[in-house]
């Protein structure tokens, strides 16, 4: 039985680090469905049943302006049904700890970023799961690049993030791409639309882990509740893929800074 999981993911600073001795605390809480999927040649006629909650809690530190350290933990309950088969509910856990690392800070050409982790996770908080009692880890590598213009006078920025992740056996290696931006509207509000792309390898277990694809648009605002705390709402969707979740959803999250 196939599974393909792939969650919203909340805006981290992206290719910015967090200044020294700084904290940045996001907490989202996400949820998705679907009730078909793409087929191997793209095709979303598939049907299925899926829904998903997932909570995260995310932090970043700046252990000086150059370095920031990372860490999330994250919960997933969710509901699968490929048609015709039975039922599968899970609720899983999921750890992960890395560092983003200021290669290259520059007032006209940007920001570039190399960024670290390492992962441990359930089931169904990985992109793709044949087996819903199976756990795995992971370690990615991403490069980030980030700049910020000016726009018929409003403020905004751009980012573009690319890398490997390799995965425990006998999930496959994947290849994320990811593009933001944002646009201040007023010195309060900002829009942000993200495009959030991953590429799996297949081959990791007989016809278990084929290739796939996953592309999602998300568009979201952020409102500026007061000097420390930001809000995020926005809404996602799958205009294309293969071997993955034709899914929409909604996320909420709230942003601290210490």
């Amino acid at each position: 039985m196939l599974l393909l999981l792939l969650p919203c993911r909340e805006a981290h600073a992206g290719a910015w680090t967090q200044p020294g001795d700084d904290w940045q605390v996001i907490s989202n809480v996400i949820y998705s469905n679907a009730d078909r999927a793409f087929d191997a040649r793209s095709a979303g006629d598939r049907k299925v049943t899926f829904s998903r909650v997932l909570v995260q809690n995310s932090v970043d530190y700046g252990w000086n302006d150059d370095l920031t350290l990372m860490a999330r933990v994250e919960t997933a309950k969710a509901h699968f049904r490929n048609d015709g088969t039975p039922p599968v509910d899970a609720l899983n856990n999921a750890v992960e700890a890395g560092a983003r690392w200021r290669l290259i800070n520059d007032e006209d050409y940007g920001v570039l970023s190399l960024q670290g982790t390492l992962r441990t996770a359930g089931a169904f908080n990985f992109a793709i799961s044949a087996n819903s009692l199976v756990s795995g880890r992971s370690a990615g590598l991403r490069l980030l690049y980030g700049t910020s213009f000016v726009w018929r006078g409003m403020n905004g920025f751009a980012d573009i993030q690319g890398g490997h992740t390799f995965l425990s056996r006998p999930r496959p290696n994947e290849t994320p791409f990811d593009l933001t931006a944002g646009l201040w509207i007023d010195g309060k509000t900002m829009a942000m639309i993200q495009s959030f792309n991953l590429v799996g390898e297949g081959g990791g277990s007989g016809h278990a882990y084929p290739y796939f694809r996953s592309h999602k648009i998300e568009l979201s605002a952020v409102r500026v509740l007061s000097r420390r705390y930001w809000l995020q709402a926005g809404a996602f969707f799958s205009p294309a893929g293969q071997n993955a979740l034709v899914e929409q959803g909604l996320c909420l999250s709230l942003w601290a800074h210490f």
